[in-house]
């Protein structure tokens, strides 16, 4: 059964769809230049923010981009092709803060046993339940955490080994 997180998380995910759809082409450029400055921009503010502030980062960044791409001088195409290219990049984007939502709450270190407890144990317990009853959150954690790629451009805040 879905959490709230889920359906939160797979709420963006279709509202990324819908906004790429209608926007076609320019918000599929957006993508790309969003992501970089997300991955350049995660880590440095990261210290200052709480962790459940990236999605809203990785969010403001991909509207914003879109918003810019729109100044850019383009031929546009026939509406069916500018859906299916605004589809695509709205659905790469929409996964990638879905993916952000599931995996940005704050973990711990477990000493005892040498692992990350995510969630951590400090958080609320409706928040906590959210992510522990999600069949994705703990998943996308573990396989975020275990790639070093993965680890540094969506879970900074993680220092543990």
């Amino acid at each position: 059964m879905l959490s709230w997180l889920d359906l939160m998380a797979l709420f963006v995910l279709a509202a990324a769809l819908a906004v790429g759809i209608r926007q076609g082409a320019p918000f599929a450029l957006a993508v790309i230049p969003a992501l970089v400055l997300y991955l350049i921009l995660a880590p440095l503010v990261t210290p200052w923010v709480p962790d459940f502030m990236l999605p809203l980062l990785a969010l403001v960044l991909g509207l914003g981009m879109a918003y810019a791409t729109h100044f850019i001088p383009l031929t546009r195409l026939t509406p069916t092709a500018e859906g299916v290219i605004g589809g695509v990049g709205g659905f790469l984007w929409g996964l990638f803060l879905a993916f952000t939502i599931w995996v940005s709450f704050p973990s711990e270190f477990v000493a005892s046993s040498g692992a990350l407890r995510y969630p951590s144990e400090q958080m609320p317990t409706g928040i906590k339940d959210g992510i522990v009853s999600s069949p994705f959150a703990r998943p996308l954690f573990d396989w975020a955490s275990g790639n070093p790629v993965l680890k540094a451009a969506l879970l900074p805040h993680v220092n543990h080994p």
